[in-house]
């Protein structure tokens, strides 16, 4: 899955409610469409009893990419299925860039020519279920093929949708610079994860300025450094990982209560802006807006270890394992209990078109692991389906390869991380929470910049806002 999660890839504009919700109409169907039956002849009796062949019927999927891996190996997935002509059914693919997402979804939704399924952005799908535009899906799923309970975006109840793949926030880095530092690698189980404190420990460490100084050191130019010791993505869905450790979060599970305002809450964030304000180990948001792909960035020493989600492994470290990248992958640091986030773009079905149910069969056929399996094996996506996680057979099936980290780590760190320290970002659940995103973003600035305390920018301008729009949609 695209670094959508980048998955804040991830989300896609409030531009997505306004003008789609006033331009297409709610004329959902609920069949799909008929196959042309033959006429009976009166001359003999095999033209009688003779058919002709059922008429295929085209299925659309549209879904945004930020990089060339996704597109192509979806293809090549589609391209499967239309050659074993399930069910007399064709899929084609709409690819669109992430960044024409928007527009093109847009002209289609006024013009009424929706596709009949598509990737929706995150934060905006329950929205778009809130306006009555998506299917309900609760059927689509056997008891044995439903995937994890973790991926359903639920709507008074039911789901609206699943995530097209799983993903979890994970920590890599740069196994040279470590060792060079003589530093031992970050753990790799969430039972030995790192405190916080450690985790600056470690950073210190590794962070050096232009003269191979760190941070303590007498002469210290924290305006030069060379390399910066930790990057933590501030993106306003991820960062909030280390206040859910921290007994925080943006709300809770259940979507009942808000926890922005928790001194929990703001501790972590503060601390999270500490790293480049305070402790110089972490590049600030915007100077990490100049950095090049993961991949590059831990490669070129810019950075020692950096957090990012789990498709960061197919869509960018791959990338440099030719060029001599040697990294590890391991559990997030903690503040109190290890925990991690899941997410995953939804697969949804609109209810404006008159393919519902074979739009449901064929988005049945596209998640099942046996048929996409080119797109885990790749490192973009990781499984839905819990089985995947608990037959190591199967396990290694898709995550034993030349493109993972060793497969020992991997499992400990990410696979057992995932099934067993992952709480769902909010926007599974909270109806609010893309109008959320967009006050926090901008809240948040100030503290990253330094300019406001976590305390100040989110008691006396993000919650007040934020109230009243969880009121609202509560």
């Amino acid at each position: 899955m695209s670094k959508k999660f980048r998955f804040a890839a991830l989300a896609l504009s409030l531009a997505l409610t306004a003008s789609v919700f006033a331009g297409c109409g709610n004329s959902s169907s609920s069949g799909s469409s008929s196959p042309a039956s033959g006429s009976a002849g009166a001359e003999s009796s095999a033209a009688e009893t003779s058919k002709a062949p059922a008429e295929k019927v085209e299925v659309t999927y549209m879904a945004w990419y930020n990089n060339e891996t996704e597109p192509a190996e979806t293809q090549k997935v589609i391209d499967k299925f239309n050659a074993e002509n399930k069910d007399n059914i064709t899929a084609k693919l709409i690819s669109v860039a992430y960044n024409d997402y928007i527009t093109k979804l847009n002209t289609m939704a006024s013009s009424n020519t929706l596709p009949d399924s598509a990737m929706m952005s995150e934060s905006q799908c329950i929205k778009w279920a809130v306006n009555g535009k998506l299917a309900d899906v609760s059927d689509m799923y056997g008891t044995d093929e439903k995937p994890l309970d973790s991926l359903a975006f639920t709507y008074k109840g039911k789901p609206v949708a699943y995530s097209c793949a799983n993903e979890v926030l994970l920590l890599y880095y740069n196994k040279d610079l470590l060792d060079k530092a003589g530093i031992p690698y970050p753990p790799a189980s969430a039972d030995k994860a790192w405190t916080w404190d450690e985790f600056v420990s470690a950073a210190k460490k590794l962070t050096k300025d232009k003269n191979g100084k760190g941070p303590g050191d007498a002469g210290f130019d924290p305006k030069n450094i060379t390399t910066y010791g930790a990057q933590v993505n501030t993106l306003a869905w991820m960062w909030p990982v280390f206040a859910i450790s921290n007994g925080g979060g943006v709300c809770t599970e259940d979507g009942s209560e808000l926890l922005l305002g928790k001194p929990e809450t703001i501790e972590a964030a503060q601390k999270i802006a500490d790293l480049s304000l305070k402790e110089f180990v972490a590049p600030t948001p915007t100077t990490s807006a100049t950095f090049p792909t993961l991949d590059v960035t831990l490669l070129s020493g810019k950075v020692a270890m950096a957090t990012g989600g789990q498709w960061e492994i197919g869509v960018s470290l791959k990338n440099s394992l030719k060029d001599g990248l040697k990294y590890g992958v391991g559990v997030l640091p903690k503040f109190k209990t290890p925990v991690t986030l899941n997410t995953g773009g939804p697969n949804v079905i609109f209810n404006t078109g008159k393919n519902i149910d074979n739009a449901k069969k064929f988005l049945k056929w596209y998640t099942q692991e046996d048929n996409n399996i080119s797109l885990i094996q790749s490192g973009v996506w990781m499984p839905v389906s819990q089985k995947w996680y608990k037959d190591e057979t199967l396990m290694k099936k898709w995550a034993d390869n030349e493109v993972h980290p060793p497969f020992d780590q991997y499992k400990t760190a990410v696979i057992d991380y995932a099934m067993n320290n992952a709480k769902q970002v909010p926007w599974y659940y909270l109806p609010g929470y893309s109008e959320i995103e967009e006050v926090l973003t901008p809240g948040m600035d100030p503290v990253w910049a330094g300019t406001k305390t976590a305390e100040d920018a989110i008691k006396n301008d993000i919650m007040p806002k934020v109230e009243k729009i969880f009121s609202a949609n509560k």
